[in-house]
């Protein structure tokens, strides 16, 4: 009788013991995905309960990654009319706390690279430049400087939201201004337009400012003889 009450207890306490090991918890920022063989994953918010050799858990970080792309010199936005800008672009994105999110970055980025803020960059860096060139290239630089929000909204519509899985949060611009005339190659057709429409527009303005001058300089004034 005692050994039958003891060796309940031990199993008792054994599978305690199992089920304690097995419980997993995060914290709100984050989310366990939790795979069973070829089946497909389950997502859990809080905790959960992963059976120990049957199944595998990662943990998938939800909170905000930064991904920022800059384009200076030669690299800079060509526009349509041919004069370059420098530029520099933040995008905030993140993962959703819900299932089909969660999974879908879990099942084309891997929870692993997800969670590394320098993986996340790569993965979405030339994504972005892309989608700036692409936006550049449709305003002239007078339009473009003239309506950064504009231009913003261009290239969100160029991301759109396929982004792996990832949310687009945000969309910023730090800088956005004219690349310097000396860091243009004359011999790329498109700087070559740029080079010229800058050089002209710099030459009327000399024009214009020398023509204002000279109406505003007073003339001698002389005194005629009787």
């Amino acid at each position: 009788m005692e050994t039958s009450i003891l060796l309940a207890i031990t199993g008792v306490a054994a599978t305690c013991g199992v089920l304690l090991k097995s419980y997993r918890r995060v914290g709100p920022g984050a989310a366990l995905v939790i795979a069973r063989g070829g089946g497909r994953a389950r997502v859990r918010f809080g905790s959960a309960v992963v059976l120990p050799v049957v199944e595998r858990a990662e943990e998938l970080d939800l909170s905000v990654r930064k991904v920022v792309v800059e384009r200076r010199g030669r690299q800079g936005l060509s526009c349509q009319d041919g004069i370059r800008v420098d530029v520099r672009a933040t995008l905030l994105v993140k993962v959703e706390r819900e299932e089909e999110g969660v999974l879908r970055v879990a099942r084309e980025v891997g929870c692993a690279r997800a969670n590394k803020p320098e993986a996340v960059q790569a993965l979405l860096e030339e994504r972005l430049a892309s989608a700036l060139a692409d936006s550049a290239s449709t305003f002239n630089f007078d339009e473009l400087l003239a309506d950064r929000s504009l231009f913003i909204d261009h290239v969100m519509m160029e991301l759109g939201s396929e982004l792996l899985g990832f949310k687009l949060e945000r969309l910023s611009l730090g800088r956005l201004e004219q690349t310097p005339l000396d860091q243009l190659d004359p011999t790329n057709v498109q700087d070559a337009r740029g080079i010229l429409k800058l050089t002209g527009r710099a030459t009327r303005l000399a024009l214009e400012t020398s023509g204002e001058q000279d109406n505003t300089t007073p003339s001698p004034s002389g005194r005629g003889t009787g």
